[in-house]
């Protein structure tokens, strides 16, 4: 118990001083498609988020912790942003999504969950407006439902920097 206290205080800790920055920035050879890819960052608790850019078309990648639970997404499900003006931003999932087991050993301490990977694209439009207001609550649509998360003023500045990284 004492190591996995210690692992989730490092994992905070390194999280919190984790700047936002571009960890992959490259042509690609056989493509020559220009690829550019952000660090996650966390909308919320076990909710984090990554832009991935190929060409001028730039893709939001999501990964929800889902703790014991294994829920699915279909293709097209909403992910809804509300901004700090109020408005409601809706983005449809790419593809259909089931939630992956993960498992990490740590000496004596074992950890597993299931983690549902997501993608969106977002039109120029809407990444002007991400770019520009904070978002204060985020909302996706699952087949059991939907899952509505508070972000935080801390992460909502993080996220606003996270959009500013890519032009």
């Amino acid at each position: 118990m004492k190591n996995l206290f210690l692992f989730l205080m490092c994992l905070i800790t390194c999280n919190s001083i984790h700047a936002q920055k571009i960890v992959k920035d490259e042509i690609d050879e056989f493509t020559g498609n220009r690829i550019t890819e952000t660090n996650y960052i966390s909308f919320s608790d076990g909710f984090t988020c990554a832009l991935h850019k190929v060409n001028n078309t730039i893709i939001l990648k999501t990964t929800y912790n889902c703790g014991d639970k294994v829920y699915s997404m279909e293709k097209g499900a909403d992910l809804m942003l509300k901004l700090e003006n109020d408005s409601i931003i809706t983005l449809n999932n790419e593809e259909d999504a089931v939630a992956e087991y993960w498992s990490l050993n740590l000496g004596k301490t074992f950890i597993e969950h299931f983690n549902l990977k997501t993608r969106y694209i977002i039109p120029d439009e809407v990444y002007t407006l991400l770019k520009t207001n904070k978002i204060r609550m985020v909302r996706f649509y699952t087949t059991d439902g939907y899952i509505t998360e508070t972000v935080s003023e801390k992460r909502a500045k993080k996220i606003l920097k996270l959009f500013s990284l890519l032009k």
